[in-house]
């Protein structure tokens, strides 16, 4: 059981979305706080209401797909903290494109989505290995990570890998104070589908219909996510699944493999 008062926790993409839901609930849980993000202003605005809410936060303006600023990051945040105890690899971006197009596109989602965490464990998990304490990562992949959905080919090999990642992480922390968990949500209420704002060299236009809208049935708040990872991590849970339509949906595909059969199309309720 990890217990979270009066430790510290580190959140890429931090400033909204999931990782502002985990930020908040966190700090009511008594955690200091490290949010990193790559949009200052949603930083400085997000920093501004945790802080006025009592927590204790520290916020640092980063690009994951950097390895150096990641690097960064958890040099800034030991010496101001002096420890990390819990690791939020959350920072993500979709782009919508075919399988066989955009290489651009998967340039930028897979060294946000993918690198990115594997340079957040890179910088973050010797360090929490060597102080001998109790520690959680948890890495936020997606039910991309489960189900491939057509059009989002890049998002979904990230999410994948992510997914990989975490079970390898689980196995190799058999020995050791430290634990992991694999985030797979859903259609959350976030801003993700507007990721694009922050990609340089691109001429920015919203289009509200490019991808899955937000309002069916299943989506839920950054919040309601948020308290789900809490509870889930303080027992212990690797696969954390706030929509668990896709769990079946996964079981689904696993029968299927055995059988022989085609890919599960994966749906979303509404």
């Amino acid at each position: 059981m990890f217990d979270f008062k009066d430790r510290v926790a580190v959140i890429t993409g931090g400033a909204s979305g999931i990782g502002l839901g985990l930020a908040t609930r966190l700090a009511s849980e008594g955690m200091k706080i490290v949010i990193a993000d790559i949009e200052t202003s949603a930083l400085e605005k997000a920093s501004e209401s945790l802080r006025a809410s009592g927590a204790e936060v520290l916020g640092i303006q980063c690009d994951v797909s950097d390895k150096a600023q990641v690097e960064a990051l958890a040099i800034t945040a030991y010496e101001h903290f002096g420890n990390v105890h819990f690791l939020a690899n959350n920072a993500g971006v979709v782009s919508r494109h075919k399988a066989w197009e955009g290489p651009e596109d998967w340039d930028w989602v897979l060294g946000i989505d993918l690198m990115g965490v594997i340079y957040g464990v890179q910088s973050f998990v010797p360090r929490m290995l060597a102080s001998g304490e109790p520690g959680h990562i948890l890495n936020t992949a997606s039910t991309a990570g489960l189900l491939a959905f057509p059009g989002i080919a890049s998002y979904n090999v990230a999410k994948r890998g992510v997914v990989a990642l975490s079970e390898t992480l689980h196995h190799e922390f058999t020995k050791s104070a430290l634990s992991v968990s694999v985030l797979c949500p859903g259609i959350v209420d976030t801003n993700i589908g507007t990721s694009e704002r922050n990609r340089e060299g691109i001429d920015y236009k919203p289009e509200p219909d490019k991808f899955l809208p937000s309002d069916g049935k299943e989506n839920l708040t950054p919040d309601e996510v948020a308290d789900i990872v809490v509870d889930e991590v303080r027992e212990g849970v690797f696969w954390i699944l706030p929509h668990k339509h896709y769990g079946e949906q996964a079981l689904e595909q696993a029968t299927r493999r055995i059988s022989g059969g085609t890919p599960v199309m994966p749906h979303i309720h509404r």
